[in-house]
């Protein structure tokens, strides 16, 4: 098997500050994402054998996010749960390897946002 180098997209970053700016404009959709988590444990010490051997055998645990959509590319999600006009809460990244589903809740997270009423499950 031929050994693979990983080359990550190309960041918007590096582009244009009319890059940026498109993106902050740009409507984010409210997301669920259902993913496998990377999970690791021990230190740098000694660990008892067989409870590092238990954890090796136990799968990663899956999990669910929801929030707003900030970027998408063929590597990775970048999410953030709060946005306001200038500030936002802070960032996840999620390798797309690690997502089992991906689901858009809400397309535009600016338009039409639920009235109390609307937003209680009933």
């Amino acid at each position: 098997m031929k050994d693979q180098q990983y080359m990550p997209a190309r960041h918007p970053h590096d582009q244009t500050a009319d890059t940026l700016q498109r993106i902050i404009d740009a409507p984010w959709p409210v997301i669920a994402i259902r993913w496998v988590d990377a999970e690791a444990r021990g230190g740098p010490g000694w660990e008892d054998l067989e409870e590092m051997v238990d954890f090796a055998l136990r799968p990663p645990a899956e999990v669910l996010t929801v929030g707003l959509l900030i970027f998408e590319n063929d590597d990775y999600v970048a999410i953030t749960d709060t946005r306001s006009p200038d500030l936002t809460g802070g960032v996840q990244k999620i390798p797309k390897g690690w997502i089992l589903s991906m689901d858009r809740l809400i397309e535009d997270s600016r338009a039409n946002p639920l009235s109390i009423d609307q937003a209680r499950v009933g």
